[in-house]
């Protein structure tokens, strides 16, 4: 059955015992709260109209009073929702619509659990009244979109920002409209309100939600995604324990019920995927146990186990993939059964396994695969040709596992990743597998190309700043930009981005060329260092000076960057970015990033702590002034940036910095509000840094950072807490190059990182132990 998206409850009976009239509204209506529907009471409000906050069960009594009183009222379950899609079309509760617990079981133990469990001590609900609410819960469908139109008494309004879900009860098919957000939450977290409201608990809606965060937290999935979720997640997400949630399971299904559903796929394995619908019939006509362990013992063809232990063991090992391993069943053969029986069963896989073993593989051959692209494209680059295909392989970003590997390996095997790796370097024209083999003598190390090609920028762009300014005076054009702004650091971006600095040692000439085009060349200006061929006197050379900044004496504070002092404030900042990005070297670049990070113990006091840095402080160091901080910060960034461009082909710098020192795309989106410094774009995702520097070493034994993370970052972290996406790069000794580490941290607060970092002092100050 169907009916209209008019969102609409049976109104309250009137003083005469007759339904409400609803008349013609105007701004002066007031709606009096009659049910306990918080979104609609914030849908009111956004329309304009004033509501009137009641208890809901005395809302009816007060709509009468008023109404005697000459009130121009309405109350809120006589109000009338519209909801539709974008392009116009209505959403209405209907048949056709998915179940929102389809394939989800586990949904209805957790439901149960957060009613049980979490509705408080003054509330308790019959076993009769649990089993309406779950019926209920069954009969729950889910309308997805995008984006929403919400009408209401037909004024249009926009949901508050924390909504993204929408109930419309129904007596047969109340249903939940949830659309897209980027507020961090899957779709069972943003449904949570409204299933609330349509299970008529909404006191219970924060309990829920919170129990779904839990349970994306504890298995980095969300929970929207997972067919399954076990005993003991659901356990730790409800603070509860294993034999309470089997109890409530039990409950819910029957213990027959549960033994079948986690026999039926080790049955299937065993007597082979083409006997699924015959395995499914025996085992829907076992209505014991003696029924059951006869069925086991038709289908265990390949399995010695015992019936009875074979039943033990079903029943001990509560997840899938536990009663797999237990078994000793093949994996493959067990992800084929698990695909013959179809929905809600689905292959079991591991994505984060296979991302770890195939980044670690890569890495381990970064060097053999990347000589073997340079051997390809040097002869190209000293050709003139196009060598933009390298710039795109050589951080290997489309190299990733093969999704067809999932259902076939818990881990991919090291031969499989070797052949995938062949494949994609013949995609890049490099021919033959024995792409491992030892180097090329003819070819020179990248790293002694990079610093070769660095150093002569070095010498040169100094050489060439004094000369572009004083040639532009002298002949009346502007400076461009990019020569008054770190024209180093910029200089060396630009080679970088060409990749030719990897592939051969560049003539002074090929320098110069790099320089102009990244940097601009001055219309008419010629490609030359040579201040006589410019036709620059002395004179011209030192009046160009004279309108340098610097002549004047260097205000305070200063911070020291590899033995250089320099001044620190707002119009230093250019200055220290390019002593920053010169200090940087190859033993740095070169830095893994990888860490071990120590399990950090609770807080037993409180320790005076003073910043050392731009978020950032070791003990028992002078507190930086603000302009120190910012210039550290900036040094610290600067270093990060250079670190994540040698790693990754693009690379958006996302805080304030850009505006200064970033291309004119990043200077666009510059703000400090994103809660991270860098995005960078990553397979079918983006990563998100946020870079914390340190400016002194740490002598003790015991190497122990500290940093803050503010209120845009801490909701930042907080989005993706379930995800690999936020990282922290974290920079010790960020002003000496000599002793400069760099630590890639996970979040704070994903579940890999929670356990290693520890809140002290007052504010969001966390500690960690980073070690390689």
């Amino acid at each position: 059955m169907t009916q209209s998206n008019v969102l609409s409850v049976h109104a309250l009976p009137g003083t005469d015992d007759e339904e409400e009239e609803v008349g013609e509204l105007d701004a002066g209506t007031v709606y009096v709260v009659d049910e306990a529907a918080p979104l609609k009471e914030s849908l009111v409000e956004l329309a304009g109209h004033p509501v009137l906050v009641t208890a809901p069960e005395h809302g009816k009594d007060i709509a009468r009073l008023l109404k005697r009183h000459g009130v121009d009222l309405r109350v809120l379950s006589t109000t009338e929702f519209q909801v539709r899609t974008r392009d116009g079309r209505p959403i209405t509760p209907a048949g056709d619509q998915p179940l929102l617990t389809d394939g989800r079981e586990w949904l209805l133990v957790l439901v149960a659990l957060v009613m049980e469990l979490k509705s408080g001590a003054f509330t308790h609900r019959s076993e009769q009244r649990m089993r309406e609410l779950l019926d209920l819960l069954h009969l729950i469908r889910i309308v997805r979109t995008e984006e929403v139109d919400i009408l209401v008494a037909g004024c249009p309004v926009t949901p508050p920002p924390t909504a993204r879900a929408l109930a419309l009860p129904h007596p047969e098919h109340p249903t939940v409209v949830v659309w897209a957000g980027n507020d961090g939450r899957c779709e069972l977290q943003a449904c949570a309100p409204a299933l609330a409201q349509l299970l008529h608990s909404p006191t219970l809606h924060d309990a829920l939600e919170l129990a779904l965060t839990k349970v994306r937290q504890q298995l980095g999935t969300p929970p929207a995604e997972l067919p399954d979720v076990d005993d003991r997640t659901l356990a730790l997400a409800l603070d509860t324990t294993e034999e309470k949630v089997a109890e409530v399971r039990r409950g819910l299904t029957g213990e027959l019920t549960t033994l079948v559903r986690r026999l039926r796929p080790v049955l299937v394995c065993t007597a082979g995927p083409g006997r699924a619908a015959e395995v499914d019939e025996a085992l829907r006509g076992a209505r014991s146990e003696e029924a059951l362990l006869d069925v086991i013992d038709r289908y265990r063809t390949t399995v010695r186990t015992p019936a009875p232990e074979l039943l033990a063991r079903t029943r001990e090992h509560r997840s899938l993939a536990d009663l797999r391993d237990a078994l000793g069943l093949d994996f493959t053969a067990f992800n084929a059964a698990l695909e013959a029986i179809g929905p809600p069963c689905h292959p079991l896989t591991h994505p984060e396994l296979h991302e770890r073993a195939f980044d670690e593989f890569v890495h381990t051959h970064t060097d053999a695969i990347l000589d073997r692209l340079r051997e390809h494209y040097a002869p190209l680059a000293a050709a003139g040709a196009d060598v933009s295909r390298y710039v795109q392989a050589r951080h290997f970003e489309k190299l990733a596992p093969d999704p067809a590997w999932l259902p076939l390996f818990r881990v991919p095997p090291p031969e499989i990743m070797r052949g995938h790796v062949s494949a994609w370097l013949r995609a890049q024209g490099v021919e033959g597998d024995d792409w491992d083999d030892p180097q090329n003598p003819t070819l020179k190390p990248v790293a002694e190309l990079r610093v070769a090609n660095a150093t002569g920028l070095d010498a040169l762009v100094p050489e060439l700043v004094p000369l572009v300014q004083a040639w532009c005076r002298a002949h009346g054009v502007p400076v461009p930009p990019a020569w008054l702004q770190a024209p180093l650091m910029h200089a060396k971006d630009g080679l970088d981005r060409s990749g030719l600095a990897d592939l051969s040692l560049l003539t002074e000439d090929q320098l110069l060329q790099s320089v102009f085009r990244d940097l601009g060349r001055p219309p008419g200006m010629p490609l030359t260092a040579d201040a006589a061929a410019l036709g620059l006197s002395p004179a011209n050379l030192a009046a160009a000076a004279s309108r340098r900044p610097g002549g004047s004496a260097a205000p305070t504070p200063t911070i020291t960057i590899g033995g250089a002092e320099i001044p620190v404030g707002r119009d230093q900042l250019a200055r220290i970015a390019e002593l920053a990005h010169q200090s940087v070297d190859e033993a740095l670049l070169a830095q893994p990033g990888t860490v071990h990070l120590t399990s950090m113990a609770p807080v037993t006091r409180l320790r005076s702590t003073s910043p050392a840095g731009a978020g950032a402080s070791s003990a028992q160091v002078s507190r930086p002034t603000d302009a120190q901080r910012e210039a550290i910060g900036l040094v610290g960034e600067v270093v990060a940036r250079a670190w994540l461009r040698r790693r990754h082909r693009i690379v958006h710098w996302r805080s304030s910095y850009a505006a200064l020192l970033g291309s004119p795309e990043d200077a666009a989106a510059a703000s400090n509000s994103h809660g991270y410094d860098f995005e960078v774009p990553w397979r079918n995702t983006s990563l998100l840094y946020e870079v914390k520097a340190l400016s002194d070493a740490w002598t003790r034994h015991e190497l122990e950072y500290e940093f803050d993370l503010g209120a845009s970052e801490h909701h930042a972290a907080t989005a993706h807490a379930a995800t690999t996406r936020y990282r922290i790069l974290l920079i010790t000794s960020a002003l000496d190059p000599t002793s400069r580490q760099l630590f890639e941290l996970p979040n704070p607060l994903s579940p890999r990182g929670r356990d290693c970092f520890r809140i002290v002092g007052h504010g969001l100050r966390l500690r960690c132990a980073p070690g390689r």
